[in-house]
């Protein structure tokens, strides 16, 4: 195996080395970006999206939940204590979420819940859609949601001061310190979360209260960068979350007494430097991942702890309009689960991946290839090619790329006494198909995207024979449809309206059933809305701020027979927000569900009705 693997290296990073080769070295270039991140570098061809950071939506208590479905086409699943995304048709477990380029999924169950994700914590959130497992690796099938903390270096002293409070008990306090000069950066913030969630649902013509629904964490979120010389940079990222949650019940079964504590810290060290036309970056993270899941009454007493350690080298070369990236990068997971066979399991994922692409004014063009070596799991080779030509205002751009996800540890180690996991699994692969056109000028940006997704070895549990759930590759679907995006802005005289329009239209269908009876054949996925829209207008008048979000998702079925359905629904949230002379800060009032909708998006499990939060912002 060690011979395979040096002989994929040096096939995968002879680009690098044969352009390096050919140059001499007195060819001088300009210097390269420091802080160039992956997911830019490689999203030739793609549609990337940055969500612009407000006052009002980078809040603590408006979490990446609500971001998602709020601001893009993103369908999101709220059910209990857990809220999950799901990109053009595929599953939660096929979106990867990367802080600062190292995948923080959980190893366990390959979700993450994005209640655990602090918007206001980062200073740059990317999404990349379509998936692209050739550079970010397991997991990024349907798409990837990166969490940035880029520093900058000129003289600069910014602090915010944030306070909330907000109907069913909610209250949160955030501070956040950010100090640059000519050579540091340094960067922190603390929040704090309080939220009894406590809400009345109708059912049955019943008023109902959402009991058992208490929330209080805090999280501390830090960057400290440092300029070695004009062209080297050390980096210091921390990410701390500790988050107790009663887990409340569904309509059906409201009286619930479990309780779940999530604790995570997470540690990344960088170093970066630029050589001529070489650039090196080596990464060594540390993530520690614990959740703690009890039920006295039922004497249930669960729980993982999880440490995972990624090393990474990537070098990049440059020369004129040829451009070469090659990647080194070892993935060490030791999990401890009261559910797993021993207890204990660990798992080694070495990977490396290369690309090279022609960059001119007109044209561009991007091949990337990836190998992961496992000694459980046979990964298959994962390529990827994009295109993009450029006229004027116009951009056309294409790319066809396969990707990957690794049977999770859950999938493979999960014991008890009406379930298994299956250590036989193959990787879930998927071919991406897509070609977009974007449009650009001073009023207005747009853009369209087909797209075309079909996964195999799709794995779902399954009950055996014996009456035992154990995880199969036994589906295959086929996701395909088109998504826009407008941006187009009106002045007339002081007022100023932005405006921004999403649309998804996606047919995700199951190709193959279980069996001869299964009725999910050639129906669409549960949970997975054909029609998705939004539509924000942010209207601005003198030291007035008027946002108006409308958001729309059609028939989501609940059943594989798709006989059984939550309706299409049609939510409307308003926000005000007024400049004050004093201290320099922001009074914001924000109503949520403002025609007070009973709706849902996970089956019985009911959303808040009208809702208010009051936010006062302090900037110095």
């Amino acid at each position: 195996m060690n011979n395979s693997f040096n002989n994929i290296i040096f096939l995968l990073g002879f680009p690098t080395l044969l352009i390096s080769q050919s140059v001499t070295d007195s060819v001088t270039l300009e210097e390269v970006e420091l802080f160039e991140s992956k997911e830019l570098k490689h999203s030739i061809g793609i549609r990337y999206d940055l969500l612009e950071r407000t006052s009002s939506n980078f809040s603590y208590s408006n979490s990446f939940d609500k971001l998602l479905e709020e601001n893009t086409t993103i369908y999101v699943k709220s059910y209990g204590a857990l809220n999950t995304p799901s990109f053009r048709g595929t599953s939660a477990s096929h979106t990867l979420i990367s802080w600062n380029g190292i995948p923080i999924n959980s190893s366990a169950s390959g979700l993450t819940d994005l209640k655990l994700l602090p918007s206001n914590g980062f200073n740059n959130l990317g999404i990349s859609y379509g998936g692209n497992s050739t550079i970010f690796g397991s997991g990024s099938v349907g798409g990837t949601i990166h969490l940035n903390n880029i520093p900058f270096f000129t003289k600069k002293t910014n602090s915010n001061f944030t306070i909330e409070r907000g109907s069913y008990g909610l209250s949160t306090n955030s501070l956040s310190v950010e100090k640059s000069s000519d050579n540091y950066y340094y960067y922190i913030n603390y929040s704090h979360l309080r939220d009894s969630n406590n809400f009345k649902y109708n059912y049955n013509n019943e008023v109902r209260e959402n009991i058992h629904s208490f929330t209080e964490g805090q999280t501390l979120i830090s960057n400290f960068s440092y300029l070695l010389n004009t062209k080297s940079v050390f980096q210091f990222n921390y990410w701390n979350t500790n988050l107790f949650r009663e887990v409340p019940g569904n309509i059906t079964v409201p009286n619930s007494t479990a309780e779940q504590t999530d604790k995570s810290e997470r540690y990344l060290f960088t170093l970066l430097n630029n050589f001529k036309e070489f650039k090196f970056k080596v990464n060594h993270a540390l993530l520690f991942d614990n959740l703690y899941y009890i039920d006295v009454p039922k004497q249930i007493n669960s729980f993982y702890e999880g440490i995972t350690n990624i090393s990474e080298f990537n070098l990049d070369y440059n020369h004129k309009k040829i451009f070469t990236n090659f990647n080194l990068s070892s993935l060490k997971n030791d999990l401890k689960n009261s559910s797993y066979e021993n207890l204990k399991q660990s798992d080694l994922t070495n990977s490396v991946y290369t690309s090279i692409s022609y960059q001119s004014k007109i044209i561009t063009n991007e091949f990337s290839l990836r190998k992961e070596f496992n000694k459980s799991i046979n990964h298959p080779f994962i390529p990827s090619y994009s295109c993009e030509l450029k006229l004027k205002n116009y951009r056309l751009r294409g790319r066809i790329n396969k990707n990957f996800r690794s049977p999770t540890f859950n999938d493979r180690f999960w014991i008890s006494s009406g379930s298994t996991g299956n250590m036989s699994l193959l990787p879930e692969t998927g071919i991406n198909m897509e070609i977009g056109l974007d449009f650009n000028s001073k009023i207005m940006r747009y853009n369209f995207t087909y797209f075309n997704l079909n996964v195999d070895n799709w794995i779902l549990w399954n009950q055996q024979d014996n009456g035992i759930w154990m995880p199969e590759n036994i589906r295959k679907v086929s996701s395909k449809g088109f998504e826009s995006k407008i941006n187009f802005n009106i002045n007339i005289h002081s007022l100023k309206i932005q405006n921004e329009f999403n649309y998804q239209y996606n047919l995700s269908i199951n190709k193959i059933g279980i069996d001869n009876l299964d009725a999910s054949v050639g129906n669409q996925l549960i949970y997975t809305p054909i029609n998705k829209a939004n539509f924000n207008s942010n209207f601005t008048f003198n030291d007035y701020n008027f946002i108006f979000n409308q958001s729309f998702i059609g028939k989501v079925y609940t059943s594989s027979d798709n006989l059984n359905f939550l309706n299409s629904h049609y939510t409307v949230n308003l926000t005000l927000i007024k400049k004050l002379n004093i201290l320099n800060s922001d009074l914001i009032l924000k109503i949520n569900n403002l025609f007070n909708l009973d709706y849902q998006t996970y089956l019985n499990y009911p959303q808040p009705g009208r809702n208010f939060v009051i936010q006062i912002n302090i900037l110095t």
